[in-house]
């Protein structure tokens, strides 16, 4: 995959308060007592950026990868990754239906997240769309060391037309003549789980030279990543059984799924943002009602930790036995805090200091 161009990079450090960055602690031993040094001004000598990439996937640039990277090094952990494919009927595709499940994985650690945007009406084609999201997932696998992302842990997921290029990849993506086209010779092509909204997952599909049934849930096997299913039962659209002959196939395969299928609202509801009120004064489903069972089915299935671990205490080693991030120097007027003046603001002293590391010796109060 060639990487064309970066086509921004957002400054956090003004914008953005990093607090489980910013507040790394480290220990000290002076004198042979330890003091607590809390590193909430290094946003003053770090810049933490949000990078977003762009990768053209073919020579016609209707193919691209968006990459959106919020990891920031040093890298405390490996985290998972996010691929969607949007919906649009096989006719348009945009950016913006990936923005509902990316807020929410981020906001469960997910370090990058990424919009694969397909070739669509004239210039759509099957397997070229499979074949394209392969070289995604590779690509990802590897820039793992450079984005902090853990190879084992890249999650693909798809609304509508989206759910089935993503389902299709999940059954597909070990076929010799798929694996050659992506440039694969191995597994690094392979999604490691996948989450797909109301798909129709038996579909015919454009090819070179002629119309091709594919029936997904035929497809399904050993290689077959687990996947979690959503749907909304009165689909006007995508009947609801396109999901459930789904179902029915990767539990006759064995393999791991979860689901969640609304009893109101219509094609598409489950994946968005805000409810609509039916005609019947129904109210619809939302992408709130599933994504915390889905989450906890990626963890289960990934090995993702689901209780909140601690911060490790000491930044990453370098090579010469010095620690990656700097001391912080002692401000003027200031003595440094000690492990039992924490919690600042006690009820003897609400006086909180200017840097949160360090109490103030000398100040005048403003009257």
């Amino acid at each position: 995959m060639k990487n064309l161009s970066r086509t921004e990079e957002i400054d956090l450090a003004a914008k953005y308060d990093r607090s489980h960055l910013q507040a790394r602690c480290l220990h000290r031993v002076s004198h042979n007592r330890f003091f607590l040094i809390i590193c909430r001004r290094f946003a003053a000598e770090w810049r933490f950026t949000m990078q977003v990439f762009t990768f053209n996937l073919n020579d016609a640039e209707t193919s691209k990868l968006i990459v959106t990277v919020a990891n920031v090094q040093p890298f405390m952990a490996a985290t998972p990754a996010l691929i969607h494919v949007p919906g649009g009927g096989f006719m348009f595709c945009s950016e913006s239906d990936t923005t509902a499940i990316a807020g929410r994985c981020m906001g469960r650690g997910f370090g990058v997240t990424c919009t694969y945007l397909y070739p669509v009406a004239k210039d759509y084609r099957f397997p070229q769309v499979v074949i394209d999201l392969i070289k995604c997932i590779k690509s990802l696998r590897d820039h793992s060391k450079e984005w902090g992302i853990n190879p084992r842990q890249i999650v693909i997921s798809g609304n509508s037309a989206g759910a089935f290029i993503c389902m299709s990849t999940g059954n597909l993506w070990n076929r010799p003549d798929i694996m050659k086209a992506a440039g694969c010779t191995g597994d690094e092509g392979k999604p490691d789980a996948m989450i797909l909204g109301f798909g129709p997952m038996f579909c015919g599909q454009q090819t070179d030279d002629n119309l091709v049934y594919v029936p997904n849930g035929n497809l399904v096997g050993p290689q077959t990543p687990p996947a979690f299913f959503h749907h909304a039962r009165l689909d006007q659209l995508v009947s609801v059984y396109q999901t459930i002959a789904m179902l029915d196939a990767m539990e006759r395969a064995k393999r791991p799924f979860g689901a969640y299928i609304s009893s109101s609202g219509g094609h598409g509801e489950t994946g968005g943002v805000n409810r609509f009120k039916a005609e019947d004064g129904t109210i619809g489903p939302c992408i709130d009602d599933w994504f915390e069972q889905a989450w906890r089915f990626l963890a289960n299935h990934l090995g993702i930790p689901q209780i909140p671990q601690m911060m490790p205490m000491m930044p990453p080693m370098a090579e010469e036995g010095m620690p990656m991030m700097p001391m912080p120097e002692i401000p003027e007027n200031s003595v440094p805090v000690k492990p039992e003046d924490m919690p600042l603001g006690q009820a003897d002293s609400l006086h909180m200091p200017f840097s949160i590391g360090f109490f103030d010796k000398d100040f005048t109060e403003l009257e």
